[in-house]
């Protein structure tokens, strides 16, 4: 079991503009031949419900996006299903993304934590 946690801190707001994604955080995990990688528990909450949270295994095309804001969520979701017969390392990586047509601000305080199975 994986528990990561972030917060986008910083002394000022962060300006994201419309429709863009804002990467938050980039960790490498590995993940042995004939595992997965799943997200089990994500709770999150961004200031501005005009924000996802996108949470992605490169170079798999594995990612899971939750909308609103704000979330306790349970999704069990694959990310990576290693079956390539040989450990594999991969990026994961979590974002913020924009929703809105306009410009808007990522709070110091929006925060998010998870927990992953492997």
């Amino acid at each position: 079991m994986i528990q990561l946690s972030g917060i986008v801190g910083g002394k000022t707001p962060v300006k994201v503009g419309p429709r863009k994604t804002l990467l938050l955080q980039q960790i490498v995990i590995r993940v042995k031949k004939g595992r997965k990688l799943v997200l089990n528990n994500l709770n999150f909450l961004f200031n501005n419900e005009a924000f996802a949270i996108k949470i992605e295994a490169q170079p798999s095309p594995g990612k899971f996006v939750a909308r609103g804001g704000a979330g306790d969520l349970t999704p069990n979701k694959v990310l990576f299903n290693n079956n390539t017969g040989e450990d594999q390392t991969i990026f994961l990586l979590v974002s913020a993304v924009n929703t809105s047509r306009t410009s808007t601000e990522l709070s110091r305080s929006d925060s998010w934590r998870m927990t992953l199975k492997r």
